[in-house]
């Protein structure tokens, strides 16, 4: 491939110094039919119009004149190589056929020689374009593609061996958090099983408290105290558990006017709910301590995963940029296969693919 390419500098070379030749050639004979035409637009604005034309069509003339001539001077003025004229020739072309149609009546000789110097310089420059075609060469970018495809290969490689090292660091994470999870989660299962013996045991002993004092709601109601304490009970029987010493004080008062079995009642509860109301607030208040436990834990055992989850994120984002890259490369492949392809064509030669 060194030695084709090598080849197609050459020929490069030696088509761009045609070219210029071709150039410096045809540039010359433009420059000659400028001086012309210039020559000739100043006869044409220094020559006399005749005493015979009217003097209205002798003003229209006059202006037509003044603005032809102006107009291509200053287009001319403006092209100092073959190259530039390209640009100018629809300006050209345009002056060639919109003059005036007084203008070319009065002076006819002088428009119609410069026309004609006009179209020359247009076949001069299409007979250029043509020529420097047939020497051209076709631009082959095999240097900026070869670049492009050795930097996109070492990124690639970097990008992959940066990949590795998170697949690395993610087996790293993963056996180092394997047992410290299943150590939480051993943990974890434990205070759950807790918890749900104490849930258990205070529901039942809230259960049992509040079904005695509902029991004495109805005689409460009847002694029509007017006590908030009394109201209170009315309202919600498990405000006995949550104020015993207020409840038992009240209770202690109207046990003398209750019978039978509301007085049994009265006087479990009056036996039993302060040592049962301060087990039921102990059993809360480790079941709060097992409850802040358990949410440590599980933030733990959160934080642990959010690791993983982050590296597997970041693994992902890495295979995607590794196939945008991939993808890139084959494109660039693609391209310097058509370069080459056509590095062939030119040299009628066949070339070993990198």
């Amino acid at each position: 491939m060194e030695k084709a390419l090598k080849e197609y500098e050459k020929r490069k070379k030696e088509a761009e110094d045609k070219q210029k030749r071709l150039k410096e050639q045809y540039t010359s004979k433009l420059l000659k039919k400028k001086k012309e035409i210039l020559k000739n637009l100043e006869k044409l604005e220094k020559k006399e119009i005749s005493k015979k034309i009217d003097d209205r069509i002798k003003k229209i003339v006059e202006r037509e004149r003044r603005s032809y001539v102006d107009t291509l001077r200053r287009t001319l003025e403006r092209i100092e190589n073959i190259e530039e004229l390209g640009r100018f020739l629809p300006e050209l072309s345009k002056l060639h056929i919109s003059h005036g149609k007084y203008l070319l009546l009065v002076f006819e000789k002088e428009i119609y020689a410069i026309n004609k110097l006009l179209k020359a310089v247009s076949e001069e420059y299409s007979e250029y374009i043509r020529k420097v075609s047939e020497i051209s060469i076709e631009p082959i970018e095999l240097d900026s593609i070869l670049s492009d495809i050795e930097y996109a290969r070492r990124q690639l490689e970097n990008e992959e061996g940066d990949l590795r090292l998170l697949k690395n660091e993610l087996g790293e994470k993963e056996r180092e958090f394997k047992s410290k999870i299943a150590e939480l989660e051993k943990e974890l299962e434990k205070i759950e099983s807790e918890i749900r013996t104490l849930n258990s045991l205070i529901a039942k002993d809230e259960i049992e408290i509040r079904s005695k004092i509902s029991k004495l709601q109805k005689p409460i109601k009847r002694m029509r105290t007017g006590e908030k304490t009394a109201n209170e009970i009315l309202k919600d029987s498990s405000y006995g558990i949550e104020h015993p010493e207020e409840f038992l004080s009240f209770l202690i008062k109207i046990r003398s006017r209750l019978e039978g079995k509301y007085k049994q009642t009265a006087d479990w509860i009056l036996e039993n709910l302060e040592s049962k109301s301060k087990e039921i607030q102990e059993r809360k208040r480790k079941l709060r301590e097992l409850e802040n436990k358990r949410a440590e834990i599980l933030r733990e055992k959160r934080k642990f995963e959010s690791e993983i989850e982050a590296i597997k994120k970041q693994i992902l984002e890495q295979e995607r940029r590794i196939k945008r890259l991939k993808d890139k490369l084959l494109e660039l492949e693609k391209e310097l296969d058509e370069s080459l392809s056509k590095l062939e064509k030119l040299l009628n030669t066949s070339i070993d693919r990198p």
